[in-house]
């Protein structure tokens, strides 16, 4: 949402980010904390508010090679991380698609890769320091109750200071991409419940999807991506038009080849190409419904005409427990669809995505809370089982609702 704060404060301690909190213009105008911007929806709402940048508070806290945690200030991106623990030895035992979010903005969300033995980022979150609307800090672990409750916050519990996060050994995965016609992957899914990490894409206007695989390896890590994936970014990521991305999208296919095998560090193997400025909708479907809800979609983009402009982005996580995952309590199918951003027509994007909401909402679908939706807080309510006591948890911390902004009170409050 765009909007014009009344302050963007970078804080650089707890004693600094205390003094906002407790500051009485900005308690009455509200507080949100700002994260690295991927978020599509609105989330933080700027209009009047104070931001905090918690770009100055940043940095591993310490690694722990004995108990397998790293605790990391939330200002942190999970690239930056990601680059400490590898010189130690240590990793995350799961990777989102991208590396550019913060670690809090990222848990706040339930970002997630694509696993079907891990559920989202947010389920690796053993502890947490959150400051609430008092100012306090409270320290929530895994033995207690408000845990599930603080893994995906939505930003509106309070300033999440640090966070502690179970580790894996450091490893390498071979990669594996190969091209197969999109009606034998769906026929096929349940083989996506045995991978290490995997997922697909689908080329729209096309009969084909780009099925990837990653496991662990012994071998080191062989050399980075060449040209031929550069054309297939090219070709993939929204840059073309609406009305040509049919013939782009044969192309890639084409161009894509029978396989591709690569041997990388873990966490880089599970990295995807960044896209230029899209609106996203990604709805995450019980894996039971996951087939029938791709075929759905197929046929709405066939003959309903929506040129989406990027591969239809197809990932899986396990079962997880906050209260407010989309993955909580059920083996899930998470599919992602964006459309270009357009100066001419900055409009153009709600309507398909609208319809890809609408289509997805159907399959017993959660929307991804950074992406763009177009639900009621009391349709959502009837998704999420423990919303009630998630909104006792956020009353309790935060009972004026400094932290919520409107986006949020709309959702919670109407």
């Amino acid at each position: 949402m765009r909007g014009t704060a009344d302050r963007v404060l970078t804080p650089q301690t707890v004693e600094q980010i205390r003094e906002i909190v407790l500051d009485e213009t900005a308690r009455a105008r509200g507080v949100s904390v700002v994260g690295s911007g991927h978020s599509y929806t609105s989330l933080v709402t700027p209009a009047g508010r104070t931001l905090i940048d918690l770009s100055g508070y940043r940095g591993l806290v310490e690694a722990d090679p004995v108990n397998m945690t790293a605790t990391v200030r939330a200002g942190t991106s999970i690239h930056a991380l990601n680059r400490q623990l590898a010189a130690e030895g240590l990793a995350l035992p799961n990777q989102s698609a991208i590396d550019e979010q913060t670690v809090a903005g990222a848990v706040a969300t339930a970002t997630h890769g694509s696993s079907p033995r891990q559920g989202t980022l947010s389920e690796h979150v053993v502890s947490a320091r959150v400051m609430t609307a008092d100012g306090q800090v409270r320290t929530i672990t895994r033995d207690d109750p408000e845990i599930d409750g603080v893994r995906v916050h939505l930003g509106c519990l309070g300033v999440v200071l640090d966070l502690t996060f179970a580790l894996v050994p450091g490893h390498t995965l071979r990669k594996v991409v190969r091209r197969r016609p999109l009606e034998e992957v769906l026929a096929r899914l349940e083989e996506f419940r045995e991978v290490h990490f995997g997922g697909f894409w689908w080329y729209p206007h096309t009969s084909q999807t780009m099925v990837w695989t990653a496991a662990p390896t012994d071998e080191p890590p062989t050399s980075s991506r060449g040209p031929r994936s550069a054309l297939l970014a090219a070709l993939c990521n929204n840059s073309c038009p609406p009305p040509v991305a049919g013939v782009a999208h044969h192309i890639a296919a084409r161009a894509a080849g029978r396989a591709g095998t690569q041997d990388m560090r873990c966490d880089e193997a599970l990295l995807h190409h960044l896209p230029p400025p899209v609106q996203g909708t990604e709805y995450s479907v019980p894996f039971s419904r996951a087939a029938d809800a791709i075929r759905a979609l197929v046929k709405t983009v066939r003959e309903g005409g929506l040129r989406i402009s990027a591969p239809v982005d197809v990932r899986f996580t396990a079962a997880d427990s906050a209260w407010l995952s989309p993955s909580r309590q059920s083996s899930t199918c998470h599919i992602g669809v964006t459309y270009p951003v357009s100066r001419r027509r900055p409009e153009a994007w709600a309507g398909p995505l609208r319809t890809v909401d609408s289509l997805l909402w159907e399959f017993e679908g959660r929307p991804h809370w950074a992406k763009v939706h177009f639900r009621t807080g009391e349709q959502l309510a009837s998704r999420y089982p423990q919303w009630d006591r998630f909104q006792e948890l956020r009353r309790a911390w935060d009972p004026d609702g400094v932290f919520l902004g409107s986006y949020l009170r709309n959702l919670f409050e109407h």
